[in-house]
């Protein structure tokens, strides 16, 4: 597998990692953990000396800068932070949704918490906080720590505002993703070897998943830099893969589910895997259209 869980970083033994200066204050200590008084720094082309397999997902999200910093006690595991900086708030919420299967702690503006290790996200802020063996104290000493990082960084950001052209009704918990990269995409749902939507870095892009009996639709919303960039996508993904429908908007698959998807101005959006062709039809009027979205047409 080309990715691993990006909760499963896998750290290596950097010869000379940078040093630069960190934009917030960190805790000295937390609890009976104490800062071994080094910050080493990687940016979006040395990442990989960081961590193995999951580099490509940070530099997908637009990454500028992760900071490392270590917490030890004697004769308990270490604790271990990475502030990652990314371009945008909106790539710290996507990397965020890249993997969500713990506990929403409340730290920052969505956080999960599972097996010793928290994630969470603020402004433009990607926080991991890991240990690698997990007890109460652990548990307690991650958490203390998470709150201070939170608060240390001053500002909240919005969420995304194409997440308001989902429908909300029938969204299954925690499915949403944001992502600007097809690998990000095919990582949670596969649409196609090629990028056949034509994203990009300042592409945004949600998937969300609505179960429907043992089934589960999928709609996909892509809002591009320029219409010009919308009309391209539009080509390319009907011609690869509605085909003789491309006129009509909707076609059956071949695993007998339907397709069905329209542009509006700048935005792309795609129903995949209906059980009907009426389903299909009216999951896509369920897209909420922003009038920003329609003064492009």
């Amino acid at each position: 597998m080309w990715l691993t869980s990006i909760g499963c970083i896998v750290w290596m033994v950097m010869g000379n990692p940078q040093q630069q200066w960190m934009p917030l204050t960190l805790p000295a200590e937390v609890g009976e953990w104490k800062w071994d008084g080094k910050t080493d720094t990687y940016d979006a082309d040395t990442i990989f000396d960081y961590i193995d397999g999951i580099g490509e997902v940070y530099r997908a999200y637009n990454m500028q800068r992760v900071w490392v910093r270590r917490y030890t006690k004697a004769d308990s595991p270490t604790l271990t932070v990475d502030l990652f900086q990314m371009s945008t708030p909106e790539d710290a919420f996507g990397v965020f949704t890249f993997e969500r299967d713990g506990e929403d702690t409340g730290i920052g503006q969505g956080s999960d918490y599972a097996g010793g290790m928290l994630r969470f996200w603020k402004d433009r802020y990607f926080v991991v906080i890991s240990a690698q063996e997990e007890n109460e104290a652990v548990r307690q000493a991650v958490l203390q720590l998470g709150k201070a990082i939170a608060q240390a960084i001053p500002r909240t950001a919005p969420l995304p505002s194409l997440l308001q052209a989902l429908p909300t009704t029938g969204m299954s918990k925690n499915s949403v993703l944001f992502f600007r990269h097809p690998m990000i995409l095919n990582r949670h749902f596969f649409v196609a070897d090629k990028d056949v939507l034509n994203l990009s870095p300042r592409a945004e892009g949600v998937l969300a998943v609505y179960p429907m009996g043992r089934q589960k639709v999928r709609i996909v919303l892509v809002r591009y830099p320029s219409e010009a960039d919308a009309v391209k996508a539009w080509n390319t993904f009907s011609q690869a893969y509605l085909r003789e429908s491309r006129q009509k908007g909707i076609v059956q698959t071949e695993n007998r589910r339907w397709t069905a998807a329209k542009r509006v101005g700048r935005l792309l959006a795609i129903v995949f895997d209906a059980p009907s062709r009426r389903e299909a039809e009216e999951m896509l009027k369920r897209v909420r259209i922003h009038e920003q979205e329609v003064q492009h047409e």
